[in-house]
């Protein structure tokens, strides 16, 4: 026991590295003491991690002041400041000891072994017996707390499954049996006869067809560049999660602040980025529907998109609350794990009705990344309050929009300044802030709505195709004065970070204030140079086909990231070496682990919850139709879109094309001998019919295309099966103006040969 346990001197005492000292936690819980009757070990090892606290023996010690005060160097160096209380894997450890120095604390924790047998006071007595040598040694008493939540030994219960977990096994298991049974059905129904909406949903080859099937062409117009931004986003927010874990890790090293960590150290503003895609996409779709005669319910909006988000949500906060905390027990188990659990199990029902941010925050949040969830869903249950002025007066509801975003900047500026927070979610935390940042700030609607305001008014402007001539040198200087822009608001985080920095209230307010504001502006002229022709190469990358598979797994990958990321430093034994190339191979190693979760969640769950959702709505599921082998209808209309996709590369119309190739024909026709006549009627007469299903091929893509766009955010809105017949016409009118020109040239051409 004595060797599992921490031993004295560490290394590197003067530099931080005895904050966490670990010993041996495996080597603990496999002693076994004395056998007694019935053969069995009286007692076994007891792991625990006791927190140290120090007094002198003489209060005139210099010496043990100034070991001390090293100490608290080293660790103000490790932490950067951070007083690991203030988070949630942290609330309940106990400080002993006021320290040596007045009113400062060093939160170090060692591990001791124990027997079994041990309580509380027994594992302290153990803990202080092993200690006391070393410290007496340097002019110091110890005395220890136990930590009694971080205690493990064999056969203590904790990993022994309850009947929640069994619920939540049993689930698994009747969704994963039931979507083989679905599958199975798939490929075994009739052609001709419809599978039942509810066995279709969760048929894994209906599911990873409409997740895996690319478009042949991006026809312009469509938002097909946020895909891409949905997917970096997301990649920026996992990457910076990966930063802020570690962060909180025991290390042996001190890690410094470099140029080159600016976009880490911003990375809150992926989380921005999705509060503006949200606004876009609410107000975009309800303004389209408007166009077409639909009218808005905001009841069945709110209920359609309430259940979209929360059946994958409560999937993960069933499995936080029950299953999670038994998979394994580590040294840090407590910190990273059961904390989370624990408030799942409390209150899971405060997450799934959205108001963790305002009940609590610290107690009560569950999935610790779903403060995003409560903040979106508040802005969009509140989004009516602007939509509805948007689609009746739209001058006063742009007028509106101006007036809450300034009401918002106005928000983060007041509360930034009279608490004295910092300039916006970092890893430093400054010593003169009087609140709370994250339940002020970063969880408040109210200062979170700018980016959420600003993709409502761009949504208009989309909408209503409000474009404008640029001229080359125009668009490239809008490019390099929005990009310097975006990059100035990335890069001057880095402020804060700088060794002489002195924090001043007025200007993290201002800070606070802006930047939001600075990055939304930058946004909105990314989407709207992609969709009005003027997004060059960045368009091309962001609206890479290749990425909506991804976007369509984003939230899915969101709700399991955080977890995993957990799973994986609670598995910790050791203090750790903290570097960027450490965190980086973390960042891929987590994308590659979160492929079989994100896939499952999305596969058992989210995608047939959105199918049966919209099915009990009235709503039409765009169930992809097999590819059915040789059959050559089908491929000549591939081979047709493709051609579209090359016509359309220059956005020419394909009306125009056509029109010169029939002149071509009936020039080349005119020269020959009278008796082709009827041939060259027939010949123009198949031209026609095949333009006429191009142009139906770029109908269909049309729509197709937007519903994808529109089912990768959770505001979707889909038409009922009349709603989409007025639409289909609808589009019909719009797309037939340029085969207008074809069918009457081709009669004035047939009449030509006719009389001729």
């Amino acid at each position: 026991m004595l060797d599992s346990s921490s031993k004295l001197p560490p290394d590197s005492l003067l530099q931080g590295s005895f904050l966490f000292q670990f010993g041996n936690f495996d080597e603990c819980l496999s002693v076994n003491g004395p056998v007694n009757s019935e053969n069995k070990p009286r007692f076994t090892g007891k792991y625990c991690r006791v927190q140290l606290g120090f007094s002198t023996k003489d209060e005139t010690d210099e010496k043990s002041k100034m070991i001390f005060a090293k100490m608290k160097l080293a660790y103000d160096k490790i932490t950067k400041g951070n007083n690991y209380r203030d988070f949630n894997g942290f609330k309940n450890i106990l400080v002993p000891q006021s320290g040596l120095i007045p009113n400062t604390t060093i939160p170090a924790q060692w591990a001791v072994c124990a027997p079994s047998s041990c309580n509380a006071e027994g594992v302290k007595q153990v803990a202080d017996f092993n200690l006391k040598q070393f410290f007496s040694v340097l002019g110091l008493n110890i005395d220890t707390a136990v930590i009694e939540n971080s205690c493990h030994y064999e056969d203590d219960g904790k990993q022994d499954l309850d009947t929640g977990s069994w619920a939540f096994i049993i689930l698994i298991l009747a969704l994963t049996v039931f979507m083989a049974y679905a599958t199975i059905c798939d490929y075994i129904w009739p052609e001709g006869q419809d599978l039942h909406v509810v066995v279709q949903s969760f048929s894994l080859r209906t599911n990873l067809r409409n997740l895996f099937t690319l478009p042949k062409t991006v026809v312009p117009g469509q938002l097909a560049c946020l895909h891409g931004i949905r997917v970096v986003s997301t990649w920026w927010i996992i990457l910076l999660h990966c930063y802020m874990i570690n962060s909180f890790l025991p290390h042996i090293n001190a890690y410094s602040h470099m140029w080159s960590m600016a976009p880490i150290y911003s990375g809150a503003l992926g989380v921005d980025t999705f509060f503006f895609m949200s606004g876009l996409l609410t107000v975009y779709v309800i303004l389209l529907d408007q166009k077409k005669g639909r009218s808005f319910n905001v009841f069945k909006y709110i209920l359609f998109r309430y259940l979209r988000i929360t059946l994958p949500l409560a999937m993960v906060v069933f499995y936080l609350s029950t299953l999670h905390r038994r998979v394994g027990a580590t040294p840090t188990w407590d910190l990273f794990i059961e904390p989370a659990t624990q408030n799942c199990a409390d209150y899971w029902w405060v997450t799934l009705l959205y108001f963790t941010n305002f009940f609590n925050t610290i107690e009560t949040t569950c999935v610790s990344q779903g403060w995003y969830l409560m903040v979106d869903m508040q802005l969009a249950v509140l989004a009516p309050i602007v939509i509805f002025p948007l689609l009746k007066w739209p001058k006063i509801g742009l007028g509106l929009i101006g007036v809450l975003t300034l009401g918002s900047m106005a928000v983060s500026f007041g509360l930034t300044y009279v608490y004295n927070l910092q300039w916006t979610m970092s890893i430093v935390i400054q010593n003169e802030a009087t609140g709370n940042f994250f339940e002020l700030i970063y969880g408040n609607p109210a200062a979170r709505a700018v980016p959420y305001l600003c993709g409502m008014a761009l949504a208009y402007v989309l909408a209503n195709k409000i474009t404008y001539k640029l001229p080359k040198w125009g668009v490239v200087l809008e490019w390099i004065l929005n990009s310097a822009g975006c990059l100035a608001i990335i890069y001057t985080i880095l402020i804060i970070y700088d060794r002489n920095f002195v924090y001043d209230n007025l200007d993290a307010a201002f800070y606070s204030a802006l930047h939001r504001l600075g990055w939304a502006s930058g946004l909105s002229w990314v989407v709207w140079a992609c969709v009005n022709g003027y997004g060059g190469p960045v368009n091309s990358i962001l609206s890479w086909k290749y990425f909506i598979p991804l976007s369509k797994l984003s939230f899915c990958a969101y709700l399991v990231h955080m977890d995993l990321m957990n799973y994986h430093v609670a598995l910790m034994r050791t203090n750790t070496y903290f570097s960027n190339f450490e965190i980086i191979f973390e960042f891929f190693g987590n994308l590659i682990m979160m492929i079989p979760l994100t896939l499952w969640l999305y596969l058992a769950v989210d995608a047939p919850c959105q199918s049966i959702i919209r099915a009990a709505f009235g709503k039409t599921n765009r169930f992809v139709a097999p590819t059915v082998k040789g059959d050559q209808n089908n491929n000549k209309k591939e081979e047709k879109v493709e051609k579209v996709k090359e016509d359309n590369d220059e956005a020419e119309p394909t009306g125009e094309k056509k029109a010169e190739e029939l002149q071509e024909i009936v020039h080349k026709d005119s020269d020959e001998a009278g008796p082709t006549e009827e041939n060259k009627a027939e010949e123009l007469q198949e031209i026609d019919r095949e333009d006429n299903d191009e142009t139906e091929a770029i109908e269909e893509k049309n729509e197709e295309e937007l519903q994808d766009i529109m089912h990768g955010d959770s505001d979707e809105a889909s038409p009922t099966e009349e709603e989409k017949a007025e639409e289909l016409k609808e589009i019909d009118r719009e797309d037939n103006d340029e085969t207008d020109i074809i069918d009457e040239e081709n009669d004035e051409e047939l009449h030509e040969i006719k009389s001729h």
